[in-house]
């Protein structure tokens, strides 16, 4: 068994910072950013699928999707940002990531959520969080 965390990460991020203007962030955005609409992609969390002949996992992996607008948000950035999402992650059913070290065999869909809006300090909030479950083997040692 190897840690492929590394590598899910560098295909996450090639694969979402294609998207115009919008910064992508791993595991938290800074406290300075300023922008309306960004993405942060974070838990990380596997499970061991191995069999006696391979070595295989089963991971979770969430993206968030930030926005905001002055006063009120109709939510329509959330859903174009998600529409990239996919479109980069899991465009069909047969769609993979490229890894170093592993081959991403499945890709699905677990759980696609629109947090309620929120108002805060004269600017209305919408937040979606889209979790991608990947079936990967494990092919060599990259450590």
């Amino acid at each position: 068994m190897i840690d492929i965390n590394y590598s899910l990460r560098i295909a996450y991020d090639t694969a979402l910072s294609g998207i115009t203007d919008i910064e992508v962030f791993y595991q938290f955005a800074p406290e300075t950013i300023s922008n309306k609409n960004y993405i942060v992609f974070r838990s990380l969390n596997s499970t061991d699928v191995s069999s006696k002949s391979s070595s295989d996992i089963n991971i979770n992996v969430t993206v968030e999707i930030h926005t905001w607008q002055e006063k009120y948000n109709n939510g329509l950035m959330a859903d174009v940002l998600a529409r990239d999402v996919y479109n980069r992650i899991y465009p069909n059913s047969s769609a993979t990531l490229p890894l170093n070290g592993a081959q991403m065999v499945s890709t699905r869909m677990v759980s696609d959520v629109t947090q309620d809006f929120t108002t805060r300090e004269n600017r209305g909030y919408i937040s979606r969080f889209i979790t991608f479950k990947h079936n990967i083997f494990q092919t060599s040692d990259i450590s």
